[in-house]
């Protein structure tokens, strides 16, 4: 985990705040591998039996003041006992990693039977527009071609398409079988029947590493659908002659997220929707009206490419909501030149963790590069940030590709985060009164980091499944730190099958 912040110095109060100019805060990079000075974390063992604070769930970290029965948390003060295990465990500092350092990587028990850590694998689902052209198509199958690549064998992949009807792809037999379900379109419709009665779950996944053909396959057998199929004249949606509409994306992901949330945490570990758009949505729920903007600055005398465009619906806001609750990251690949309306579609990215690509054309696209590097990269899923600080100041805003919780403060959920993501916070003053200019303690953040990772089989010693692990990195003056105790349902993400859980538990040691 890499922490910097804004300035090397804190404020001491509002008033040099205001007067300095300078934005107050810091940016967190959580699954990085090193810290911003390139120091990699003490490793360790029990990090279950790390004391936690009894008023403020903070760490136990080298810098609170020790004594032989009981300890004093660094950012609030509270005096907590120790446990008799913890007393025994302190009576030998040099065996402890968080008695030794302030970035410290602790190993935690396995949580979950054996029989769900062997069933769960991460699961990606290739969503394609077909509401496109022929070459919109040859450069997604290039994209998902090269994404097959990236993926490790252990994966589960489905194949989906959408344009006027929901395509769901098996691709487990010796010929690629499709099914179809119409979009309603009407805005307020819903699909006539549940996925999972189309086809179930574990038909429409398929093994890499056993089907990788057959999904190459399935992948040449995408066409375009025409004109003709997608609308029916007199519905309304003609334009100079011209039928429109036929593009349910809203729709579609509404109902694979519903779909694959069914078995959240039983069936697989991690849910990553890729979803290929060749222009606005126009069909069914979550269509939007993207000519309105042009007459609707062109009245007012602005020029539309010019202006800050709001959001038209918040549909796909809501619709993120729905992601993460199933556990499902949706990554979005817009290639198209026409007005789209990001503004509304970027929260269902954003909010789920995910990534968003716009390109101007198919001819300059970088889209299968951009798909294998980001798949190749390392990268954790189902993530919980949590921030905290001493009682002098507090967190203001949050900004990144996350989604705040909507019970606790400053936690944030983050469906999936790779080696570069990175996300900031800004602070402010908890009263008038500021820092103490003759107070030997000084400011404090903690930032904390859960998050879980898949580790190939070859990695793991003999035949043995393996264990849980949290990287709590502890480091005060600026403390960080990860999961909070207050929240047991944060802690309670089921171990999967050749996955790794760590916490990371960061506290940066600096004068402010």
């Amino acid at each position: 985990m890499a922490v910097r912040a804004t300035v090397s110095r804190f404020p001491i109060d509002s008033d040099a705040q205001e007067a300095c100019g300078i934005p107050w805060g810091l940016t967190v990079t959580p699954f990085a591998a090193k810290d911003e000075n390139g120091q990699a974390p003490v490793y360790g063992s029990d990090g279950h039996l790390l004391p936690r604070c009894e008023n403020c769930y903070a760490y136990f970290n080298t810098y609170c003041e020790l004594d032989q029965w009981a300890w004093n948390c660094s950012l609030c003060g509270t005096l907590n006992g120790l446990s008799s295990e913890a007393i025994a465990r302190y009576s030998r500092p040099q065996s402890c990693a968080e008695m030794m350092s302030s970035f410290v990587d602790l190993e935690f028990p396995l949580e979950g039977s054996e029989e769900e850590i062997l069933h769960a694998r991460p699961v990606y689902v290739a969503a394609v527009d077909l509401s496109s052209s022929e070459e919109f198509l040859e450069l997604t199958k290039s994209a998902l071609q090269a994404a097959l690549e990236a993926l490790a064998p252990e994966s589960l992949f489905g194949l989906a398409t959408f344009s006027h009807k929901l395509g769901l792809y098996d691709v487990q037999g010796p010929i690629p079988v499709v099914k179809n379900v119409f979009i309603p379109q009407d805005a307020e419709g819903t699909l006539p029947i549940e996925l999972e009665d189309v086809m179930p779950l574990l038909q429409f996944l398929a093994p890499v590493d056993t089907c990788k053909d057959r999904i190459t396959s399935a992948l040449e057998t995408l066409r375009p659908t025409t004109s003709w199929e997608r609308t029916p004249p007199g519905t309304g949606q003609e334009l100079n002659g011209v039928l429109m509409g036929g593009r349910g994306f809203g729709m579609a992901m509404e109902a694979l997220c519903n779909y694959l949330g069914s078995e959240y945490g039983n069936t697989f570990a991690l849910a990553r929707v890729f979803a290929f758009l060749s222009g606005p949505p126009d069909h069914g729920p979550g269509q939007l009206d993207t000519r309105r903007y042009g007459e609707q600055y062109a009245s007012k005398g602005e020029d539309a490419d010019r202006a800050l465009l709001p959001e038209q619906t918040p549909f796909y806001k809501d619709l993120a909501a729905v992601a993460v609750q199933a556990g499902v990251c949706v990554d979005i690949f817009a290639v198209t030149n026409e007005y789209t309306d990001l503004a509304s579609l970027k929260f269902l990215s954003i909010e789920s963790g995910g990534s968003l690509f716009l390109y101007s054309n198919t001819d300059d696209s970088t889209l299968p590069q951009d798909m294998y590097r980001m798949l190749s990269r390392p990268y954790a899923f189902n993530c919980v940030l949590r921030l905290r600080t001493s009682t002098e100041f507090k967190p203001g805003h949050s900004y990144g590709h996350f989604f705040p919780d909507p019970q606790y403060e400053n936690v944030q959920h983050i469906i999936c985060c790779d080696s570069y993501a990175t996300y900031a916070y800004d602070f402010e003053f908890a009263n008038n009164v500021g820092f103490s200019r003759h107070s030997s303690e000084q400011p404090m953040v903690q930032i904390a980091f859960q998050y879980t990772v898949v580790v190939p089989p070859e990695e793991l010693p003999g035949s043995e499944l393996l264990s849980s692990k949290e990287n709590i990195l502890l480091n005060e003056d600026l403390g960080y730190e990860l999961c909070s105790m207050e929240q047991p349902e944060i802690l309670m993400n089921s171990m999967m099958v050749l996955i790794l859980k760590w916490f990371y538990h960061c506290l940066f040691t600096r004068s402010y």
